[in-house]
């Protein structure tokens, strides 16, 4: 598996089945459906809450990258529990598809038998192009039906969770190892957006069936890439902090401390983003060998 992660090809949003996207390999799609929505729900609700808590800095809310971050998180498990809604929809069309071929199947061979009895040709004996095509959809294997290719929303999903499962991680790693200390104040808007906002993405990826690949971290690099221009714009400008600092975090003071801010972001690119990617990776390295255990 290693190995294959290794090929160029991986930097694509490539991948054989979609159900994957709304799947889970211990859940129904109903609970998939319903832990999602409620995921989305609590996130949505929770950002209106950082908002309202943080109205008295206005349009300064927007300039924090936790809070970029936790927005993508709530995204993700909105387009999520759409994309899973609409998996949901098919699976219920094609069970009655099948439902029906297996009727009509059941139907035929119920008439061929009588034919037989009655001295007549079995209608199954019988070689018409007609005959074949009705009869030739009933052997496919029931696997095979279920293989959904993949379409652009579930690649903007796929996009979107990744951005959003790094930039969590990004976040509450450098939270609580780097500005816990200089906080004075940890409020309940504050955990969420700082840390269960790690605790929500890990719980979807080893609860789901999303695939996961080491090279995606280019997604998660240009949303970083983006935010570093956003405060080197933000800086030129003079824009300043919540407490009127010069500076967004004290790792982009670059009028102050040039040097840290450029050990920073060149930190953050090479150090930090592959490190969350790789965590990331690693659940999903776990959630598969727990499988393939359980499925032994």
């Amino acid at each position: 598996m290693l190995r294959k992660e290794f090929r160029l090809v991986q930097f694509r949003l490539l991948y054989p089945n979609s159900a994957d996207f709304a799947q889970s390999p211990w859940l129904g799609l109903p609970l998939v459906l319903l832990y999602r929505a409620v995921f989305a729900a609590f996130c949505c609700g929770w950002l209106i809450g950082s908002v309202t808590y943080s109205q008295e800095h206005g349009p300064k809310w927007l300039i924090y990258l936790s809070n970029w971050s936790f927005f993508f998180v709530t995204l993700y498990f909105v387009c999520a529990t759409i994309v899973t809604a609409i998996h949901y929809r098919k699976q219920r069309k094609q069970t009655e598809c099948d439902t029906g071929n297996k009727v009509g199947n059941d139907v035929k061979d119920l008439a061929s038998l009588e034919n037989s009895h009655n001295g007549q040709k079995p209608s199954f004996a019988i070689d018409t192009s007609d005959d074949a095509d009705d009869v030739a959809p009933d052997t496919y294997d029931g696997k095979a039906s279920r293989v959904f290719p993949m379409a652009w929303f579930h690649e903007a999903l796929w996009v979107i969770y990744n951005i959003a499962a790094v930039a969590a991680l990004l976040v509450t790693l450098t939270f609580w190892s780097l500005l816990f200390r200089l906080v004075n104040d940890v409020h309940a808007v504050s955990v969420v957006v700082h840390g269960l906002n790690s605790v929500l993405m890990i719980s979807d990826t080893m609860l789901s069936s999303i695939p996961v690949r080491l090279f995606h971290v280019v997604y998660p690099l240009f949303y970083s890439l983006s935010y570093i221009v956003f405060t080197v714009i933000y800086w030129a400008v003079g824009g300043t902090s919540y407490f009127g600092m010069p500076y967004i975090y004290p790792q982009t003071d670059y009028t102050g401390r040039p040097v840290l801010s450029a050990v920073s972001q060149i930190c953050l690119v090479f150090v930090g983003l592959p490190l969350c990617q790789s965590v990331l990776f690693g659940f999903y390295i776990l959630r598969v060998w727990i499988k393939s255990k359980c499925g032994k």
